[in-house]
């Protein structure tokens, strides 16, 4: 016996009684045997009555290695599981699991090849990553809970916003060692100081277990005693409690992967399978793990897919082979279990998954999932039940496969359903529910593949965002659409487009009006809401995107209260069901549009990419994503993102060229349409506008926009006018003021095989109109509008009238500009020079306010803001500040300086007059990009000029603080005229300074003549530096500019171009200075008397009579049937192209996520063949529709198609 005092004294729980956790009080009041510590042989088992119940005293926080923090608590093992999984769920936010992996197995000297390694760790954090998924270990940091709280850990530090993934370890208070026990005490804010107390087993015999620090959570189960480990009980009772949890629609799965594992591990396959959960072998990962696949794959024939129960002599084989050192005793006990566990009834819930032949362990875990649920149903329900619970469960394995971004799984079941929906289409009533989740879920969580399937399988959007075909609703739809994506943004890798598109998303849907305005430019009109199309609005939206953002506040003040939607009239008068049906496309194609919209401004350019396929105007669409994802590229700060989004835009900017291609390929004549049309889906804009305005060299460079440009430069003028033969003609023509264009100028004739389109006159219409056959004076009169409507013939007239303008105002500077000593009339030459420069002025004013009305503005902010683009344009400006400045000076008194200061003012001005007539050479391809290679020297040259400056300076001013001390006056023209202007001419080599100092040194005193060679050394480095090395980097500069230029010559040149024939055809008839003078006063007067009348303009009015002698740049269509023409063209042309290209970018990455956890999906030729012959069969109609082809004739020649020139084939 033990003497009752003595300190080697041992309680039946494994601790010396002198080392126990409670205190004097409490040891006293415990129930207990007092005569045990006096018994040789105490009582192997530990009961309850041995024990005594406590306040939870041990809790806090550990520091891990990662963002997140280990929290730990000690609880009683006998702990209600309800408590324990309620505390849990309130510590993750009152959210619910979803999906609970199990990881358990290899313990102690576990090991693993780095390549499954790396694989089990992807696919467990891509599972628990894209669903709200916990993950469970034994919680002690070895073994495989080690490895998965280390690649937690590293997925946390590695990502940028990476998703909050919960790892709930579960221990034993008694399994980990009495330094991590009383380091947890220590940590725990107000535990007892006198119960820090080691409290180590009889023997001093301690583990080496801690706490794996990289959980969020650690559970210490307390039942008394030290060492040991903790069974399986308790996280098979909180798992089973988790699922069983159905309040509030909670669903919840379970499924237990097993890496490697010992023995003690089949207590958890067997609670497992009593509880019908799913498990996991991973094959090769050793011990138990290897030994159930190994037996797996012996007892299950290939072929017919039938299982039987292995032999004893099987399972002994398997378990010598894997459990070398187990005795004989164990081996059977153990063959016993694992035969249990193989048996028929249970092989649904065993799966393996080996690395060479299976795609991932998220791809297994589903199947687990799915083959558990459906084993289940035909167990559990009769043959109707089994229908709805089918339905059930195949909703909830959707949702699964959606957070999961795992189309593969996902396919079956809806290809199942799309059978059902073929038969009887109740069906897609029945699931449409499950699909709105899905596809909503699909749009904010950016997973692409999902929203193709269901466009491509015909679903409407509208139905399947759950709204009405009503714009309000569409809104309200759209704005929360962008509330949920910017709440997964947060916790995704892509949280730079907060800052990009936006801190507070879109608020309102006018604030996707300004987004627009802001990222694509002034020159789109909104497309949502019409209470920012008024010009004060207009105004400072302009202002605030381009210029500063100060005028926000205006904006706010100009905001109505009441937020009026943008709606679209129309005046055919159909029936009402055919309203309705065309009221219901529009909503969609306008759905579809803000989907697009949406996932380029969100980043998402897979989803974009598939979008773009069921654009009602793929050119544009794809257009404006490039010009959105370069302005991306423009405002990000990290050189990643930079590269990253330019390589979308040119992307999309490569898009768009191809789908223009293969309309010229198809029909020239359209495809020059299509460039120039009016797209009131996308507020009004042109192709060609931004293309433009984003500087889109891939379209800018194609043939048809070449093509366009050259159709209208002649107009109505036939093609023929081109051709050098002609230039006699044109010449008579011009100089007989059009008197002779009607018989000698060659003219379009219409085509009568042509289909026709009705366009509007206040737009682009180079189509010739069927002449009068019988009266010879209306056509006479029919085709001398038509000659001097060309914008070619208007160029000519101005650079005549230009010219002139030249001539006199050089006569009058030479002979007829005298003091203005008397009130003598001045010299005609003055008065024709004051009235044409105003004449020219009033019109650049009325140019501004035109291209303003109209949105044409795709110049202004090509670089970048307004204001930027006004000061790179004050050469076209100074001109007119010149003129004024010295017609001021010239009358504003009779002194003679100030004349004099007035003739000069003007004479600069001259200057730039005769500067500004470059311009001319821009219809000139061998000339034209020669401009742009003198702007940009000019821009090179403004770098040199502060090096040049500080030479100059330099030698200035120490050259003369030598030689010429105390003699140069203080004045500031003395000192520029000395220090600076002298100097400056060293750079052509006039060098006045070397004759002075040599004269110095030959008759000067002995100071003299030393500050003059000093001098003379310092003035052959300022040659040698000046005009050796700053003079030849310049010329190197200048020729790398050139070269630059030179590689893209024909892309500034169809810039210019563009501009240039843009000017001459917005102008009215007649002007050129001063004649410009007559169609300012007819705007005026009929500007005036519109006022009474109530004819206010609207904006959006583009054939407004108001202005009906200025033209916009837009071919607009007259009626309904034009612009369904156009769409259908365009779709029947490029949607081979789209589907091409979307399938060549997205076949091996399109569910790429954010980072390399991600895996390869079916492509789209695994889709049901009835959607691809629907397709087809759509393709052919709209080919007939278009009369791209006639199902009666051969397939026409390409190189035959016409440009609606009946003279000259393109």
């Amino acid at each position: 016996q033990i003497p009752e005092n003595d300190p080697s004294k041992e309680c039946c729980c494994g601790r010396l009684v002198r080392n126990h956790s409670f205190d004097d009080l409490r040891k006293k009041s415990l129930n207990t045997n007092n005569e045990n510590a006096d018994i040789p042989n105490p009582p192997k088992e530990f009961k309850r009555i041995h024990t005594t119940t406590v306040p939870v005293t041990i809790y806090g926080t550990l520091k891990s290695n990662g963002s997140i923090d280990c929290k730990y608590v000690r609880i009683d093992y006998q702990s209600q599981m309800e408590s324990i999984y309620d505390l849990l769920v309130k510590d993750c936010g009152c959210t619910k699991p979803a999906l609970i992996l199990s990881i358990y197995g290899g313990a102690k000297y576990f090991t693993m090849t780095e390549k499954m390694e790396k694989e089990i760790i992807r696919g467990i954090i891509d599972a628990a990553a894209m669903s709200n998924a916990w993950i469970l270990t034994t919680g002690i940091n070895n073994g495989v809970s080690k490895l998965i709280g280390e690649g937690i850990s590293h997925y946390r530090l590695l990502k940028d916003n990476p998703n909050k993934i919960c790892c709930i370890g579960l221990t034993k208070w008694g399994t980990i060692n009495e330094s991590a026990r009383l380091k947890l005490k220590h940590m725990t804010k107000g535990y007892p100081p006198e119960l820090w107390r080691r409290a180590i087993s009889h023997g001093n015999d301690d583990t080496d277990e801690t706490i794996a620090r990289n959980h969020t959570h650690c559970i210490l189960f307390d039942d008394g005693k030290l060492s040991g480990y903790l069974n399986d009980e308790q996280r098979s009772a909180l798992v089973k409690h988790a699922m069983e949890d159905k309040r509030g629609g909670h669903e919840c799965y379970g499924v237990t992967i097993i890496v490697e594992g010992g023995k003690n591990t089949i207590e958890v396959l067997q609670h497992d399978i009593k509880e019908n959960r799913p498990i996991v072998f991973i094959e090769n990962s050793g011990r138990l793990a290897d030994v159930f696949a190994s037996l797996i794959n012996q007892t299950t024939d290939a072929k017919t897919d039938e299982q039987f129960i292995p032999s004893d002599e099987v399972v002994r084989k398997a378990l010598t082979d894997f459990f070398p050192s187990l005795d004989e005793d164990d081996i059977t006990e153990i063959t016993t279990r694992i035969q249990e566990i193989l048996d028929k009834k249970n092989r649904h819930l065993l799966n393996v998954f080996r690395m060479d032949r299976d795609k991932s362990i998220t791809e297994t875990i589903f199947k687990a999932i799915c083959t558990m649920k459906n084993k289940q149903n035909e167990i559990n329900y009769s043959s109707n039940e089994k229908g709805q619970q089918y339905a059930k469960d195949d909703d909830i394995l959707l949702d699964l496969a959606s957070q999961w971004n795992y189309f593969d799984r996902a396919l079956p079941i809806l290809k199942k359903r799309q059978q059902n929906i073929n038969n009887n289409e109740k069906f897609k009533e029945k699931y449409m529910p499950c699909y709105k989740k899905v596809f909503k879920d699909s749009l904010s969580k950016n997973h692409p593949v999902f929203v193709e399937y269901f466009l491509n399988a015909a679903f409407d959007p509208l139905k399947l965002f759950g709204i009405q075909p009503v714009e309000e609703k569409r809104h309200e739809a759209l704005i929360k659409l962008y509330e949920d994506t910017c709440k997964e943004i947060t916790t995704s890798n892509r949280s730079y487009i907060q800052e990009l598109f936006g801190q507070s998303g879109a608020e309102t849907i006018t604030t996707l009006d300004r987004k627009l305005n802001k990222f694509i430019g002034s020159f789109m009109g909104p497309i949502y809401s019409i209470e920012y199309n008024t010009c004060a609005k207009r105004i400072c939206i302009d202002l605030t995107n381009h210029v500063c953002s100060c005028c926000i506040t205006a904006i706010d003040l100009c905001t109505s209260k009441s937020n009026r939607v943008s709606s679209e009239h129309s005046n055919d008068t159909q029936p009402q069901d055919q309203q309705n049906e065309t009221k219901n496309l529009l909503e969609k194609n306008k759905l579809l549009r803000d989907l697009f919209l949406f996932s380029v401004f969100m980043d998402m350019p897979e989803m974009a990419k598939i979008l773009l396929i069921h654009q009602q105007s793929r050119i544009c669409a794809a257009l404006i994503a490039s010009a959105i994802f370069k302005r991306y590229s423009k405002k990000s700060i990290t050189f990643d993102l930079k590269e990253k989004f330019q390589i979308q835009a040119d992307d999309f900017g490569k898009y768009a060229a191809d789908f223009i291609n293969d309309c010229y390929k198809y029909n020239k004549r359209s495809a020059c349409e299509l460039l120039l049309r009016q797209i009131p889906l996308f507020g009004n804009i042109t192709c060609m506008q931004i293309a433009i305005s984003s500087e889109n060299i891939q379209l800018v460079g194609t043939a048809c926009f070449d093509q366009t440009l050259t159709q209208i430069w002649y107009n109505k003028l036939s093609m023929k006018n081109n051709q050098t033969s002609t230039r006699p003609s044109q010449f008579l023509s011009i100089i007989t003021f059009g008197a002779l264009a009607p018989w000698i100028i060659p003219y379009r004739k219409k085509k009568t095989n042509m289909q026709d389109i009705s366009l509007s006159t206040k737009g682009i219409n180079y189509y010739a109109d069927k002449e009068s056959t019988k009266n010879e004076f209306k056509k006479y009169w029919t085709r001398f509008c038509y000659f001097h409507a060309s914008p070619f013939i208007r160029m000519c007239y101005h650079f005549i009238s230009y010219i002139w303008f030249l001539l006199v105002f050089s006569y009058m500077m030479l002979y007829h500009l005298d003091s203005p000593d008397t009130l003598g009339i001045p010299h005609w030459t003055e008065i024709y020079v004051i009235i044409t420069v105003s004449t020219m002025f009033c019109g650049e004013i009325l140019k501004l306010i035109h291209e303003y009305n109209y949105r044409m503005l795709e110049q202004w902010g090509s670089r970048g803001s307004a204001l930027l683009t006004v000061l790179t344009n004050i050469f076209y400006i100074a001109p007119y500040l010149l003129f004024y400045l010295g017609l001021i000076f010239r009358y504003s008194g009779y002194d003679d300086n100030i004349f004099t200061a007035g003739r000069i003012i003007w004479a600069f001005d001259l200057e730039l007059w005769y500067l500004g007539s470059l311009r001319f050479v821009v219809a000139l391809k061998s000339v034209g990009p020669k401009l742009f290679m003198l702007k940009n020297m000019l821009r090179d040259l403004a770098a040199f000029f502060y090096m040049i400056f500080i030479a100059i300076a330099a030698y200035g001013v120490v050259s003369r603080a030598l030689i010429f001390y105390q003699q140069i006056p203080f004045t500031g023209s003395d000192i520029f005229r000395s220090i600076f202007y002298e100097p400056y001419w060293f750079i052509y080599g006039d060098v006045s300074d070397k004759d002075l100092l040599d004269q110095i040194i030959s008759n000067g005193t002995q100071s003299l003549v030393a500050e003059a060679t000093a001098t003379h050394v310092l003035l052959a480095f300022h040659m040698l530096f000046i005009n050796i090395l700053i003079l030849n980097l310049l010329i190197a500069v200048f020729t790398d500019t050139i070269d630059k230029v030179k590689e893209n010559t024909e892309f500034y040149w169809r810039c210019q171009r563009y501009s240039f024939i843009r000017e001459y055809f917005e102008q009215p008839p007649c002007a050129y200075p001063p004649l410009i003078i007559v169609p300012h006063i007819i705007l005026l007067i009929r500007y005036i008397f519109s006022k009474p009348c109530g004819q206010e303009i609207e904006e959006n009015d583009d054939t407004s009579k108001a202005i009906i002698l200025l033209h916009n740049f837009k071919m607009i269509s007259a009626t309904a049937t034009t612009r369904e023409h156009w769409d259908e063209f365009e779709n029947a042309a490029t949607l081979n192209c789209a589907r091409s290209n979307v399938e060549k970018s997205t076949k091996n990455d399109l569910l790429l996520s954010d980072d390399d956890h991600s895996h390869s999906i079916t492509s789209m030729n695994e889709y049901d063949p009835h959607f691809v012959t629907k397709s087809l069969q759509w393709m052919m109609n709209a080919m007939v529709r278009v009369k791209m082809n006639d199902r009666n004739e051969p397939p026409p020649s390409l190189t035959s198609i016409s440009t609606g020139d009946s003279d000259v084939p393109i």
